[in-house]
């Protein structure tokens, strides 16, 4: 009985032949599998998923301070004046007209509130929802972490488990992994469709 090794894919396989043919096959994934991200990694894209970045909390009050920079205008129309010198005799002669003169006038005010540039009035709201996207945030990061160690421990059962047990326990893992995925916004994903394609080549 010979034992071949081949490269294929960045992946090691070995089969075990006979004469009569090919007994069966075992791939073990070298270089080219897929890192499997770290408990911070995920912490951090859960919370940008679920909250954004806290840095851009800071940038809403910035960006919420400097549109007070711009004047709120106002125009109104005030009044028309018509003037009209006219000579001439009413009767007997035409009435001849010299001057005419339209007048309109108008009023275009331009305020700026300085007040608003040190605190508006819209940073207590905005605060709250800075509060509770922070709260969001955390509660993310503590769900990723949840999911982040049980994946690795329902990963490292697996060595022990065989037959149905195992594909169970994989199918386990299998959900573990789509819920790190959604909770992460795709961080999971190849690691998620690799699961899933050897689960399926194994029955599963």
């Amino acid at each position: 009985m010979g034992k071949i090794a081949e490269f294929r894919l960045g992946c090691v396989a070995w089969r075990l032949q006979t004469g009569a043919g090919v007994i069966g096959v075992a791939f073990l994934c070298a270089a080219a599998a897929v890192a499997e991200p770290g408990l911070a990694e995920a912490q951090a894209a859960a919370q940008r998923a679920a909250g954004g970045r806290a840095a851009e909390d800071a940038a809403r009050v910035a960006r919420l301070r400097r549109s007070h920079w711009a004047p709120v205008l106002r125009a109104q129309f005030l009044r028309r004046d018509d003037a009209r010198d006219r000579t001439g005799e009413l009767r007997g002669y035409p009435l001849s007209q010299q001057d005419w003169i339209a007048a309109n006038t108008w009023s275009v005010t331009l305020t700026w509130d300085f007040a608003q540039l040190l605190y508006a009035r819209e940073e207590s709201q905005l605060a709250l929802a800075h509060v509770h996207l922070a709260r969001v945030r955390r509660e993310a990061a503590d769900r990723a972490a949840e999911l982040w160690v049980e994946r690795r421990q329902k990963r490292a059962s697996l060595a022990a488990l065989s037959g149905a047990v195992r594909r169970e326990a994989k199918l386990e893992l299998l959900r573990v992994t789509a819920e790190l995925d959604a909770v992460t916004a795709g961080l999971y994903r190849e690691l998620l469709e690799r699961e899933e394609a050897e689960l399926a080549g194994e029955g599963g």
